[in-house]
This record gives C-alpha cells, sequence and structure tokens, in this order.
C-alpha cells in the first residue's frame, strides 16, 4: 500500500508541492517498476527462446514423422484405390447372391406351401380310403359271421332232427330187437 500511496502523491501533486524526499521515493519506485520491466522482457525473451526452440523440436519430429509414414500412407492410397474396384465387386456379388437367396427362398416356401397342400390332399384321401376299407372289412366280417350263423342254424337244426329221427329209430329197433322172439336168445 505504501508504494501506491506514494505513486498517487507523485501524479497528483503538482511539482511545486513535492519534496526531496517523495521525488528520492518515486525515483526508487520508478526504477523498482523498471527492474520488475526489465526481468519481465527478460523472462519473455526466455520463454521466446525456449519456444522456438521447442518449435523447431517440433517441426524436426514432424518432418521425420512426414517422411516415415508418407510412404506408407501413399501405399496406403495405392491399396485402397486398388481395392476399391474389387470391393464394389465383392459388394455388388453379395447384394446379387442375397437377391438370389431371397427368390430362392421365397420358390422354396411357395413349394414348400404346395406340398403342404398335396400332404393335406393326400391324408385326406387316405383317412377316406382307410374308412371304407375299414367298413368293406366290417361288412365282410358281419356277413362273414351272419354266414357261420345261418350255416349253423340250417345244418345244426337238420342234424339235430336227423339225430332224433336216428335215436328214435334206433330205439325202435332195440325195442323191436328186444320184443322179438329172435332176438332172446
Amino acid at each position: 500500500m505504501p508504494v501506491l500511496s506514494s505513486v498517487a502523491v507523485v501524479i497528483f501533486q503538482s511539482t511545486s508541492e513535492l519534496t526531496q524526499r517523495d521525488i528520492h521515493w518515486a525515483m526508487l519506485f520508478l526504477a523498482v517498476i523498471a527492474l520488475a520491466l526489465v526481468a519481465q522482457a527478460i523472462g519473455v525473451l526466455v520463454g521466446a527462446a525456449f519456444g522456438a526452440k521447442l518449435l523447431h523440436k517440433v517441426s524436426v519430429i514432424a518432418d521425420i514423422v512426414e517422411t516415415k509414414t508418407g510412404p506408407i500412407m501413399d501405399r496406403t492410397a495405392n491399396i485402397l484405390k486398388e481395392l476399391e474396384p474389387k470391393v464394389k465387386s465383392v459388394g455388388e456379388s453379395a447384394e446379387h447372391i442375397s437377391s438370389t437367396v431371397r427368390v430362392k427362398v421365397d420358390e422354396l416356401g411357395a413349394t414348400m406351401t404346395e406340398l403342404n397342400a398335396t400332404m393335406r390332399d393326400i391324408n385326406g384321401r387316405t383317412r377316406v380310403q382307410v374308412q371304407r376299407a375299414d367298413n368293406i372289412v366290417t361288412d365282410a366280417m358281419q356277413a362273414t359271421e351272419e354266414i357261420s350263423q345261418t350255416v349253423q342254424h340250417g345244418i345244426k337244426a337238420p342234424l339235430k332232427q336227423v339225430a332224433g329221427v336216428i335215436a328214435g329209430v334206433r330205439a325202435a329197433v332195440e325195442t323191436l330187437a328186444a320184443r322179438s322172439p329172435f332176438g332172446r336168445r
């Protein structure tokens, strides 16, 4: 604070009111300010020198990087130029393959739909035929059973009658033989 007040006194007072002591202090402060400005200028010059040195190092490094990566970048650019038509061809081929596969899958889907319809039709027809065959076999079994019953009744009843007649004839013959004078010996 005393520095500011002294500078203010020097600036705002007229020269007649200034004393030798004030002038001495003003000169002292001006000397300090001048030294600070010189120190600041030296600092700026030193910073500029370091900056220039750093800029030179960065420039050298950039040149080295450019000389080493330049051929790599050129080769990479050439490779990309060479590969561009091939990549385009591969892309077009992939697109063609994709569209072909899509068409074939659609065709396969249509074929599978037709196949499913055909299989349903065949399955339905087979069921009808199996039902018909089952009905035929059932009818044949019933007819066979009816024929068997008819044969049994047609043969069994007359056989029973014949057996009854034979039994009656036998009984009659035995009775006659038993009563006959010749049969008693």
